[in-house]
């Protein structure tokens, strides 16, 4: 099921993909061998991306993974629109999650910690949720900017859903090219910002709370 809109030419759709409750991944790998040091190499301590022992995790829980670029994770599609050459458009727009470990997966991964404390990084992990969208703008006269840019997370389900839904209220009742137009009109204000500074202009002119990502991924006992 889709939620569409119409908005000067641009028809955004919303997918049927929401975030899940459950906050875990309690099934073990099927073989309790030792997987490797480099199982767990390239870990992402601030972000949704899964390193190789996670991703062998999600398959033994039949997790729903995607491709973020060259990043895999529980990336799934948020807001998507038609193709568009010119004007505003979405760069990207994630339903994001990043799961914690229960049960016998926990048990697995603690005995393995005992011997190899790196695998701790993974055991103690703290679950979390985000919402992750961006616009972009161009034009034939060669204007180029990242229009609107939001991420959410947090280890709270219900606050990244309540954050959702006046996003999601915000990207279907915007008429995005009027507001590239103002943006361009207004360019001495935030053009040589920073991405944070710019960031921030925006989210201010659209009377959002500021941006919430980069959560510390463990809690020590």
């Amino acid at each position: 099921m889709f939620l569409q809109a119409q908005l000067d030419n641009i028809m955004l759709s919303k997918t049927s993909y929401k975030h899940s409750s459950i906050s875990t991944w309690d099934v073990p790998l099927e073989s309790n061998k030792f997987p490797g040091i480099d199982s767990i190499k390239f870990f992402d301590q601030s972000g949704y991306a899964l390193c190789d022992l996670e991703l062998q995790y999600a398959d033994s829980n039949n997790a729903y993974i995607n491709s973020n670029r060259e990043k895999q994770g529980i990336y799934m599609p948020w807001i998507e629109l038609d193709n568009k050459v010119t004007g505003a458009h979405i760069n990207h727009s994630w339903i994001m999650e990043r799961k914690g470990y229960s049960g016998e997966a926990l048990d697995q991964l603690t005995a393995w910690s005992k011997s190899y404390p790196l695998f701790y990084k993974i055991s103690k992990l703290v679950p979390k949720w985000g919402i992750d969208i961006s616009f972009d703008y161009v034009d034939i006269e060669g204007n180029v900017m990242e229009l609107f840019h939001y991420e959410w997370d947090s280890h709270i389900l219900d606050e990244v859903l309540e954050t959702k839904q006046k996003i999601e209220k915000i990207i279907f009742e915007t008429d995005w090219n009027d507001f590239a137009q103002m943006k361009l009109r207004r360019k001495s204000e935030w053009n040589g910002l920073d991405f944070i500074a710019q960031s921030k202009w925006t989210t201010e002119v659209l009377d959002l709370p500021p941006e919430n990502f980069k959560l510390i991924p463990w809690n020590i006992d």
